[in-house]
Protein backbone atom coordinates (compact mmCIF):
# COMPACT_ATOMS: atom_id res chain seq x y z
CA UNK A 1 0.00 0.00 0.00
CA UNK A 2 1.10 3.34 -1.15
CA UNK A 3 2.04 5.97 1.49
CA UNK A 4 -0.80 8.55 -0.11
CA UNK A 5 -3.51 5.57 -0.45
CA UNK A 6 -2.38 4.73 3.66
CA UNK A 7 -3.24 8.87 4.13
CA UNK A 8 -6.24 8.97 2.25
CA UNK A 9 -7.65 5.66 4.08
CA UNK A 10 -6.67 7.16 7.21
CA UNK A 11 -7.77 11.31 7.12
CA UNK A 12 -9.78 11.12 4.16
CA UNK A 13 -9.38 12.85 0.84
CA UNK A 14 -8.76 16.70 0.99
CA UNK A 15 -11.11 18.36 -0.37
CA UNK A 16 -10.42 21.40 -2.65
CA UNK A 17 -12.78 24.65 -2.61
CA UNK A 18 -14.75 24.51 -5.57
CA UNK A 19 -14.31 27.60 -7.90
CA UNK A 20 -17.65 28.95 -7.67
CA UNK A 21 -17.45 29.30 -3.82
CA UNK A 22 -13.78 30.76 -4.24
CA UNK A 23 -15.63 33.50 -6.75
CA UNK A 24 -18.47 34.17 -4.26
CA UNK A 25 -16.50 34.58 -1.38
CA UNK A 26 -13.98 37.12 -3.22
CA UNK A 27 -17.35 38.97 -4.87
CA UNK A 28 -18.57 39.39 -1.14
CA UNK A 29 -15.73 40.67 0.30
CA UNK A 30 -15.13 43.23 -2.76
CA UNK A 31 -18.53 44.30 -2.15
CA UNK A 32 -18.17 44.99 1.58
CA UNK A 33 -14.86 46.79 0.78
CA UNK A 34 -16.74 49.40 -1.49
CA UNK A 35 -19.71 49.62 1.14
CA UNK A 36 -16.84 50.37 3.88
CA UNK A 37 -15.00 52.83 1.58
CA UNK A 38 -18.37 54.69 0.51
CA UNK A 39 -19.21 55.04 4.15
CA UNK A 40 -15.99 56.55 5.45
CA UNK A 41 -16.05 59.02 1.86
CA UNK A 42 -18.80 60.54 2.19
CA UNK A 43 -21.14 59.56 5.52
CA UNK A 44 -18.07 59.28 8.89
CA UNK A 45 -18.46 62.26 11.31
CA UNK A 46 -17.03 65.34 10.75
CA UNK A 47 -13.82 66.09 12.53
CA UNK A 48 -12.31 69.49 13.07
CA UNK A 49 -7.73 69.14 12.88
CA UNK A 50 -5.35 71.41 14.15
CA UNK A 51 -2.25 72.51 13.24
CA UNK A 52 0.48 74.32 15.40
CA UNK A 53 1.97 77.06 13.83
CA UNK A 54 4.55 77.85 16.41
CA UNK A 55 4.21 78.83 20.44
CA UNK A 56 6.23 82.11 22.37
CA UNK A 57 7.06 81.63 26.11
CA UNK A 58 6.22 84.99 27.65
CA UNK A 59 7.60 84.05 30.45
CA UNK A 60 6.70 82.07 34.14
CA UNK A 61 3.14 82.45 33.75
CA UNK A 62 1.90 82.75 30.08
CA UNK A 63 2.50 81.49 26.57
CA UNK A 64 1.04 82.28 23.38
CA UNK A 65 -0.03 79.13 21.17
CA UNK A 66 -0.41 79.68 17.49
CA UNK A 67 -2.57 77.77 15.71
CA UNK A 68 -4.67 76.75 12.56
CA UNK A 69 -7.80 74.56 12.24
CA UNK A 70 -9.67 72.98 9.00
CA UNK A 71 -13.11 72.42 9.87
CA UNK A 72 -16.52 72.62 8.33
CA UNK A 73 -17.14 76.13 7.42
CA UNK A 74 -20.57 76.15 9.42
CA UNK A 75 -19.58 74.61 12.23
CA UNK A 76 -17.96 75.62 15.73
CA UNK A 77 -14.87 73.65 17.15
CA UNK A 78 -14.10 73.51 20.58
CA UNK A 79 -9.90 73.25 20.91
CA UNK A 80 -7.82 71.49 24.11
CA UNK A 81 -4.38 73.90 24.01
CA UNK A 82 -1.94 72.62 26.86
CA UNK A 83 1.37 74.01 27.68
CA UNK A 84 3.66 71.41 29.08
CA UNK A 85 7.24 71.40 31.06
CA UNK A 86 10.43 70.07 30.35
CA UNK A 87 9.03 67.19 32.55
CA UNK A 88 6.06 66.89 29.83
CA UNK A 89 3.51 68.09 32.92
CA UNK A 90 0.50 69.89 32.08
CA UNK A 91 1.61 73.56 33.29
CA UNK A 92 -1.61 75.18 31.62
CA UNK A 93 -4.47 74.49 29.84
CA UNK A 94 -7.15 76.18 28.03
CA UNK A 95 -10.00 75.41 25.96
CA UNK A 96 -10.77 78.24 22.64
CA UNK A 97 -13.74 78.13 20.89
CA UNK A 98 -13.76 78.51 17.29
CA UNK A 99 -17.14 79.96 15.58
CA UNK A 100 -18.31 79.62 11.95
CA UNK A 101 -17.46 83.04 11.13
CA UNK A 102 -13.87 82.11 11.40
CA UNK A 103 -11.88 81.45 8.03
CA UNK A 104 -10.41 78.02 7.96
CA UNK A 105 -7.17 79.72 6.86
CA UNK A 106 -6.99 81.89 9.94
CA UNK A 107 -4.21 82.15 12.45
CA UNK A 108 -5.47 81.63 16.12
CA UNK A 109 -3.06 82.83 19.27
CA UNK A 110 -4.24 81.37 22.48
CA UNK A 111 -2.32 82.61 25.47
CA UNK A 112 -2.56 80.13 27.55
CA UNK A 113 -1.92 80.63 31.60
CA UNK A 114 0.70 78.52 33.38
CA UNK A 115 1.64 77.62 36.85
CA UNK A 116 5.38 77.31 36.22
CA UNK A 117 7.92 77.27 32.65
CA UNK A 118 6.54 76.15 29.79
CA UNK A 119 8.53 74.67 27.83
CA UNK A 120 6.39 73.95 24.86
CA UNK A 121 3.00 74.35 23.52
CA UNK A 122 0.30 72.35 21.66
CA UNK A 123 -3.19 71.59 20.68
CA UNK A 124 -4.41 68.34 22.21
CA UNK A 125 -7.00 67.89 20.54
CA UNK A 126 -10.10 70.10 18.65
CA UNK A 127 -13.77 68.77 18.14
CA UNK A 128 -16.65 70.08 16.91
CA UNK A 129 -20.24 70.78 18.61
Amino acid sequence: MSNEKLMQERYGRASKPSRGRVIALASVLFAVFISWSIWVSFFSPQSAKPTVQGYEVVDESSTVVRFRVVKPAEATAVCAVEVLSKSYAVVGYREVVIGPETSADALIEATVNTTSLGVTGLVEKCSLK
